[in-house]
């Protein structure tokens, strides 16, 4: 198993899967209602001209964070 990193270190179009969160309480509540799960794939879609935010693609769904938020989750590449 790959060495996990956090989600503002991948590059766009990286199959990647979610291992974990961190942060405060209330930080990692809001990921886990928004669909960062542990065990779920996400993907970069593309970064803004200055690399923040973020586009991310989780369960289907695509959505902007900041990398100061990606920084929050653990991930691995996917096999």
């Amino acid at each position: 198993m790959s060495a996990d990193i956090t989600l503002d270190m991948a590059v766009a179009r990286q199959a990647l899967t979610i291992t974990g969160l961190t942060g405060s309480q209330s930080e990692k509540t809001r990921f886990l209602q928004m669909g960062f799960t542990p065990g779920t794939a996400v993907q970069i879609v593309r970064r803004a001209p200055m690399s923040d935010p973020v586009e991310i693609k989780v369960r289907g769904t695509h959505m902007m964070l900041r990398l100061v938020e990606c920084q929050n989750i653990k991930v691995a590449f996917a096999e």
